[in-house]
């Protein structure tokens, strides 16, 4: 992951921006994953947000669910620095700098997110692992949902979702600005089948895995333990 940490220390200042362009669909997103949290808005609960990056899902969980504990955890430092200054105006909110990959918990959390994250580990192997270590973190009826990019089951739906993306990113950017936006992110980017996905929660433990929203190549999607 050095090379991801690398990217997102460069580009921390623009994130906000950049994720926009290059999901046109992020607030649909963002208000997906959201939804997806099975509390009730008053209830208190602990959160844990891997790889928080800005801070836009855990600032949106602390509106929502004021009375919520929330960890906040990225492997850019700078993405924490600018997570802080974001969340500066709540309380109950932890922050650390830390690969997610090496988290270590013992039914501790209620929920835990992830957007636009998990796709960066590049093996098979290290996503399963990490799922695997999301299910251990959570107390017994807590629930995981990600909010990410996935490929689609069949040749035909990969390459019809490349090609809308590309059609939507361009009518805001250049076509070298496409290119190069493509390109940057088949760099760092790792997705997976969404059904593969769902099939190994269901192999690790999780409950009532399902998709609550997905539109071409992003989905949101998660279970119960």
């Amino acid at each position: 992951m050095s090379s991801v940490k690398k990217r997102f220390e460069a580009v921390a200042e623009e994130y906000d921006e950049t994720v926009q362009l290059k999901i046109p669909y992020y607030a649909d997103l963002i208000k997906a994953l959201i939804n997806s949290i099975p509390f009730n808005k008053e209830y208190e609960f602990k959160v844990l947000d891997l790889g928080c990056g800005t801070g836009n899902i855990s600032k949106f969980i602390k509106e929502t669910f004021p009375n919520s504990y929330l960890t906040c955890l990225d492997l850019s430092e700078k993405m924490i620095e600018m997570a802080k200054i974001k969340l500066k105006d709540y309380d109950n909110i932890e922050f650390l700098n830390n690969d997610f990959q090496n988290i270590d918990y013992k039914n501790e959390f209620d929920m835990i997110v992830s957007s636009l994250a998990i796709h960066h580990i590049e093996k098979d192997e290290g996503k399963k692992k990490l799922y695997s270590k999301i299910f251990e973190s959570l107390k017994e009826n807590g629930a995981f949902y990600n909010g990410d990019v996935v490929l689609s089951s069949t040749e035909f739906g990969i390459n019809k979702n490349n090609e809308i993306y590309k059609e939507l990113i361009s009518k805001k950017l250049s076509k070298e600005k496409v290119n190069e936006l493509i390109e940057n992110t088949n760099n760092v980017d790792y997705p997976v089948k969404l059904l593969d996905q769902l099939k190994w929660f269901e192999e690790i433990g999780f409950r009532n895995v399902d998709i609550t929203w997905k539109l071409y190549g992003v989905a949101v999607y998660g279970g119960f333990k």
